[in-house]
């Protein structure tokens, strides 16, 4: 790879009800990438957009963000809920014509393999769906959310992208793989009782390139808890993905 071809952004997805700021907290290895976090419309950092009403229309719309930023080669970085988006991002940024070098998807099982069942989260009070989602979901700030004005924003947009996630969780139960070319870094936690290994493995199926499956340390939301380890991960990940 030449030095000019090096891959030093990485673009960000966060996970159901998170923004960008998420990723303003990561350290930033020495001679590594920037991490550079999209927000989705309807979201704490974005309240006067419109919401997406599918994670493929979500994507379509992050599109332009992206390739007006991206500067070179760059990798996508998707964390649970982001890491749909950023397999939908980088289906329409290769059919674009400006595919990622590398696309990272964490904390997420394969689409084939999302576990769904509406009745999950459907038709409860908002105490009731966070301590759903909580269950589900173990290792998020349940503290946090005890705030009444932090709850009060945070659960309309939670519940909105668990809509999407459950939309596409259906439509995705029985549809073949489509795969992208881009080569995908595939990781979950040890401790992770949603997104497991088994299921993230079917990744594989989703990319014509190479494709590598990780277990780390941590639950759910190792991304948050463990960014030091993670981001140093990726730095040396990218220090060896040729760029196209």
């Amino acid at each position: 790879m030449a030095a000019t071809d090096r891959i030093d952004q990485v673009f960000c997805l966060p996970y159901a009800g998170g923004t960008s700021m998420i990723f303003t907290k990561w350290p930033r290895p020495v001679g590594g990438p920037s991490w550079r976090g999209l927000d989705y419309p309807g979201h704490l950092l974005t309240m006067r957009q419109p919401p997406a009403t599918s994670i493929p229309q979500l994507a379509a719309g992050l599109l332009p963000r992206l390739l007006d930023q991206a500067d070179g080669p760059y990798a996508l970085f998707g964390v649970s809920l982001g890491a749909l988006v950023g397999y939908e991002l980088a289906r329409a940024a290769e059919a674009a014509g400006r595919p990622p070098a590398l696309l990272v998807l964490a904390a997420c099982p394969a689409p084939c393999q999302l576990p769904w069942g509406p009745e999950y989260f459907s038709s409860q009070d908002d105490g009731a769906f966070l301590a759903a989602f909580a269950e589900r979901y173990r290792g998020m700030d349940v503290e946090l959310l005890a705030d009444p004005a932090i709850r009060g924003l945070v659960t309309p947009v939670l519940r909105k992208d668990v809509a999407l996630y459950g939309d596409y969780a259906e439509a995705h139960h029985s549809r073949p793989p489509v795969p992208v070319a881009a080569d995908l870094l595939v990781i979950n936690g040890t401790e992770d009782i949603t997104a497991t290994a088994a299921r993230a493995e079917r990744w594989r199926d989703y990319s014509t390139g190479a494709v590598e499956c990780l277990e780390v340390p941590g639950d759910h939301f190792f991304v948050d808890k463990r960014s030091a380890e993670l981001t140093a991960l990726l730095a040396e990940r990218l220090g060896r993905i040729p760029a196209r």
